[in-house]
This record gives C-alpha cells, sequence and structure tokens, in this order.
C-alpha cells in the first residue's frame, strides 16, 4: 500500500513537472510570438530612425545649401549694390563735370546702406573720375575719363577792333597792343604802351558776291571730296582785301582749312594758287555762318577775269567734317561749284557740286590812319598804318624809323555768328529760366548781397545785379533782353571750369557799372566773356564805367564805350571807345583762351569702366 501511495506520488509529481505537449506547444508558441513582437518593434524603430536619419540628412543638406546660397545671393546682391553705389558716384561727378559744378578733389557720399569715394583728376582739358563703391564688406571701383572738346578763341592784343576804330580820349591807356581794322584817333595822353597796327581800309560793301544758299554741302567726308571750290569774275581791278565764305561743321574736324584764291583754267581751278590763308576750326560754328578771312599778301584780281576760291582741307572724316552753303539752282550765271580729292596734285577730277556756294568779296581799299596818339616809350613801341598824323611812336614824333607808312593786312574777328549760335544753343539745353528763379517776365534779378547759381541756361528777359549781389556761373548763359550788372556785384565762373573759360551772351545790351567785378574759376587761364550779338554799328551796344574790371568784353556788330576808370582784361569790338583814363590791361595768357562750350565744344566720354 505504501508503494503505490508512494507511487502515486511519484506520478502526481511527475505530471506536474513534465506538462502535456498542448502546454509545452503553447509554452513554445507563445514565447516565440513574444520574442517576434519585440523582433517587429526593433526593426520598426530601426527603420524609423533610418528615415529619420536620412531625412535629415537630406533636409541639413537642403538647408546648408540653401544657407550657402543665401550667403552667396547677399554677396552677390551686395556686390550689385556696391557697384551700383560706384555707378551713381561716377554718374554724379561725370554730371558735375559737364554742368559745371563743383566737384572737389576727393569727396564720400553715402548712397542708400553704403557709400562712395570720388575722386577727381584734372589734367588740361581731361578730367578722371574714379568711384569706389562699398556696401558692407564689398567694394566696386570704376573709373571714367572725360576729353573736354573746348572752344579756343585767340585775343592777342589789348584791343582788337574791326573797321568802327578806336577813339581814345583824354589819358586813356591800353597796356597793351591794339589792333584795328579802322582809324585810331587819340586826344591829350592817349597811350598805348606797345604796338598799334592800322590795316588799310575797305568798300563798304563787298564787290562781288552770291549770297543766295537753301542746303549745306558737305566736303571732307572722304578722300574723294577734301577739296571744294566756287568760281567768281571780278568786276573791278584792285586788291582783294577780304573775302567771306558761308561755312558750317559737323562734329569736330581736327584741321584747318586753306583757303586759295586761284586762277581759272579752261573752266576748273588752276593747280597753283594766287593767294592763300587759313581757317581755323574754332572760327566756324556747328551753324554755318559767315566767315570772315584776308591775307597776308592781298592778291590784285583783274576786271572781268574768273577766279576760283578753293577750300583745302588736310584730312577727312564720316563724322567730322565741314559745310559750305549753296544755292542749288546755280543760277550765279556763268559759275559755279565743284568738289575734288586734291586740286593741285597732278590732273585733278573735279565733280559738280550741283549750285553755287555762299561768298563775299572785297576788292580795292581806302586809306586809314593813327591820329594824335602816343605809342609806347623812349625805348618801345612801333606803328604801322597808311597814314600818320600827330603822332608820337617810340619817344619821339612821327616820321621815324618807328613810324611805318604801309598798308597791313587786316585781321578779322576771332568769334563768328555760328561760334555765338553754338554757345546759344549750348544755353538752351539747360532749359528756359521760369518761376521762381525768375519773374513771370523772365527776368533774372539778385540784389541787396543775395547769392544765386545759373546755368546752362537760357534767359527771356533781362539779368539784373545790383548792391553786393553774386552770380556764380556754372554753364553758358543766354540773355534774350538786356544786362544790367552795378553797385559792388560779383560775377564769377564756378570752380568746375578748372582752367576754361565760360561765357555770357545777350542779344541786346550790356550796361555795367560802380565797381562790378568778374573773376574766372580761380585758376589761371580761366576768363569770363560777356558778349553782345547785337546788330547796330552805330550803337553802344557794351557800356562799361567806374571801376567794373576783370572781364573779356565782345560785340562784333557794335560798339563799346569805357568810361570812369573801367577796366577790363582785353576789348573786341565793331568800334570801341575809351573816355578820359578808362584803362584796358592785356593779359598774355588771353592768347589761346578755351571755352567749355561753343562750336562743337563738349565731353568725350573716352573709357568707362571697372578698376582695380
Amino acid at each position: 500500500m505504501k508503494f503505490q501511495i508512494t507511487n502515486h506520488k511519484s506520478q502526481t509529481n511527475l505530471k506536474s513537472k513534465y506538462p502535456n505537449s498542448k502546454h509545452v506547444w503553447n509554452l513554445v508558441f507563445g514565447v516565440w510570438n513574444f520574442r517576434s513582437l519585440h523582433a517587429n518593434g526593433y526593426a520598426a524603430l530601426t527603420t524609423l530612425i533610418l528615415t529619420l536619419a536620412v531625412s535629415l540628412t537630406v533636409i541639413g543638406g537642403f538647408t546648408f545649401f540653401s544657407l550657402k546660397e543665401v550667403t552667396v545671393t547677399r554677396a552677390y546682391t551686395r556686390s550689385l549694390e556696391a557697384r551700383t553705389i560706384a555707378e551713381s558716384g561716377i554718374e554724379d561727378g561725370v554730371y558735375r563735370v559737364i554742368t559745371g559744378k563743383q566737384l572737389l578733389a576727393s569727396e564720400t557720399l553715402n548712397v542708400g546702406s553704403g557709400s562712395t569715394t570720388i575722386t577727381l583728376t584734372i589734367s588740361g582739358n581731361n578730367r578722371t573720375i574714379r568711384s569706389e563703391g562699398v556696401r558692407a564688406a564689398n567694394e566696386h571701383h570704376l573709373e571714367t575719363h572725360i576729353a573736354i572738346t573746348t572752344a579756343q578763341v585767340n585775343f592777342f592784343y589789348g584791343i582788337q577792333v574791326s573797321d568802327g576804330g578806336l577813339e581814345m580820349s583824354n589819358n586813356a591807356v591800353v597796356n597793351g597792343n591794339v589792333f584795328s581794322n579802322g582809324n585810331i584817333i587819340g586826344a591829350s595822353g592817349a597811350t598805348i604802351t606797345g604796338d598799334a597796327i592800322v590795316a588799310g581800309g575797305i568798300p563798304v560793301n563787298p564787290e562781288v558776291q552770291w549770297t543766295t544758299h537753301d542746303a549745306n554741302h558737305a566736303f571732307a567726308t572722304s578722300n574723294g571730296n577734301r577739296d571744294i571750290a566756287q568760281s567768281f569774275i571780278a568786276t573791278t581791278t584792285g586788291a582783294l582785301s577780304k573775302i567771306s565764305v558761308y561755312l558750317g561743321k559737323t562734329g569736330n574736324p581736327s584741321s584747318n582749312i586753306t583757303l586759295h584764291i586761284v586762277a581759272d583754267d579752261s573752266g576748273e581751278p588752276d593747280t597753283s594758287g594766287i593767294a592763300n590763308t587759313t581757317i581755323t576750326p574754332s572760327q566756324v560754328g556747328g551753324s554755318p555762318s559767315w566767315i570772315d578771312a584776308s591775307f597776308a599778301s592781298p592778291p590784285t584780281l583783274t576786271n572781268g577775269t574768273k577766279y576760283w576760291i578753293v577750300l583745302d582741307a588736310s584730312t577727312d572724316s564720316s563724322s567730322n567734317y565741314w559745310n559750305w552753303r549753296k544755292d542749288t539752282t546755280d543760277a550765279y550765271a556763268s559759275n559755279t561749284g565743284k568738289y575734288t580729292s586734291n586740286w593741285s596734285t597732278g590732273n585733278p577730277t573735279w565733280t559738280n557740286t550741283g549750285g553755287d556756294h555762299a561768298f563775299r568779296v572785297w576788292i580795292g581799299g581806302t586809306t586809314n590812319k593813327i591820329d594824335g596818339m602816343v605809342i609806347g616809350d623812349a625805348s618801345t613801341g612801333t606803328g604801322r598804318a597808311n597814314l600818320f598824323v600827330n603822332t608820337k611812336v617810340h619817344g619821339s614824333d612821327c616820321p621815324n624809323a618807328y613810324c611805318i607808312v604801309e598798308n597791313p593786312s587786316r585781321l578779322e574777328l576771332p568769334i563768328s555768328e555760328g561760334v555765338i549760335q553754338d554757345w546759344r544753343d549750348a544755353a538752351a539745353d539747360g532749359g528756359t529760366c521760369a518761376l521762381p528763379t525768375c519773374d513771370a517776365a523772365g527776368n533774372y534779378k539778385l540784389t541787396g548781397g543775395a547769392s544765386g547759381s545759373l546755368g546752362p541756361i537760357k534767359i527771356n528777359g533781362n539779368l539784373e545785379l545790383d548792391n553786393g549781389a553774386t552770380l556764380t556761373v556754372t554753364g553758358t548763359i543766354h540773355v534774350v533782353g538786356e544786362i544790367k550788372l552795378s553797385n559792388l556785384c560779383t560775377v564769377k565762373l564756378s570752380p568746375g571750369y578748372g582752367v576754361l573759360s565760360g561765357a555770357i551772351i545777350t542779344d541786346s545790351k550790356v550796361t555795367i557799372s560802380n565797381n562790378c567785378a568778374f573773376q574766372g574759376s580761380g585758376q589761371a587761364g580761366s576768363y569770363m566773356l560777356l558778349l553782345s550779338a547785337k546788330n547796330a554799328p552805330t550803337e553802344t551796344v557794351i557800356d562799361i564805367s567806374n571801376n567794373s574790371l576783370g572781364v573779356i568784353y565782345y560785340a562784333a556788330n557794335g560798339k563799346m564805350k569805357f568810361s570812369n576808370n573801367a577796366q577790363a582784361k582785353e576789348a573786341t569790338g565793331y568800334g570801341i571807345e575809351l573816355d578820359n583814363n578808362a584803362v584796358i590791361t592785356y593779359e598774355s595768357g588771353l592768347s589761346s583762351v578755351n571755352f567749355s562750350q561753343g562750336p562743337g565744344a563738349g565731353y568725350d566720354i573716352t573709357y568707362w569702366r571697372e578698376v582695380e
């Protein structure tokens, strides 16, 4: 029994220790299922982590490159801004040079979020402008070079007078030389400290002329048309004392024209000339006008004989050439215009221009004189004229070795109407003066110590300064009405003119009194020119009195009068009168004065580039 019981216990324990197969498989599969669940969780997590890592890598890459792109874009933008700032500086500098406004040797301007430093270098008629634009750490450097093409006018004499002559009252003085196409007449003590030359007179009207014109004829545009000619027939016998051609230019021809008088050879110009003279580019405007010329040795023409006026250009250019006005009806009987490549070499082939070119010829002359003058002192001074009357030269009365009786050739006035018209056009480019700068009537007035700046500009009314007013000229001024300057006024050129000179032009009269002063830019060789274009040979168109000084006066078609200690650096006119004690003191630098605006005068930008 005991055994069985024990065995029963053993069976019972065995059953408990070794479960049945169902339990085992359940246990096995349960464990497997648990592990599978854990395995599946780790895989998903790993996949997620890998996905996140890849995503973050991609996102990081895109972010890096995006940030890099932003950085590059910002740098590029700032570089563009730096260039724009530099461009702004260059443009500002060019504008100030062209308009005559002040530009310092170096100055800094704030432009937007950056700045630029502008430097100006001046060398003669050349201006170099450099602009260094800065935006943050970015810099851009630009440079431009401006060549100023100028209008050069030569004033070789303290006074140069045309046919109206020079009259000098008691103790009037010209410190310098005088050239006159008319008489020089003096009163007690009237003195010219240098030399005095009076050319032989000419008839009032041209002897031969053809003045009708309706078209330009261009020449020296190519080698084939460098030379151009017009025939005429002399109507009297005598010396050819003066000639005029109606001439203009396109662009800026660089070489002179030689004007020849040539005999006829079977209906064409001969290949050798009998006289010649020179026309310079500075004498000729873009607007055609009469260009006067005379000869150092005037040729004698014979009544009834055909001659040719030949204009010989030494260079040719399709953009810088000459225009001789013509009458396309070709109505000047037995005469015409022709052109060729070289009039004086070989056997030239001449081609008709299709018209007659405008010209005027003066033949013969009259006697001119120097009367009642003191010229020079005991050791200086020479006089040249057809006749001397009551005149002392080189310290003793004429006749003596320094009173040279001859027939000097004429010297024509240096500024043509075409040049004056170019100056008018330059002024008009700046606009017309209007409210509030000018009043409703178009007058510009400064008074009571006021100051202002003008130019280039056209004033349709008057220009009036008085009582200590100061006008700074920043460009050519054209006044349609009168110019009235008085009572301690000042007219000066802007420093931006540098070594160049400037002009104020009126179509009417000029009146200056009571200590008005004129100044250049402050640099040597810079002068103010005051010009009346009024055509009134018997009228006083410029009247200067009471210590007004420091300017060049010009009146080609009217008279000017100096009185009460009035002074000038130079005076050129049809006729000039110096009252008691008036003084003209010539300045040597006036022999070659360059105006910044005039016949073809302008600004040639030779380069505009990036620099280090």
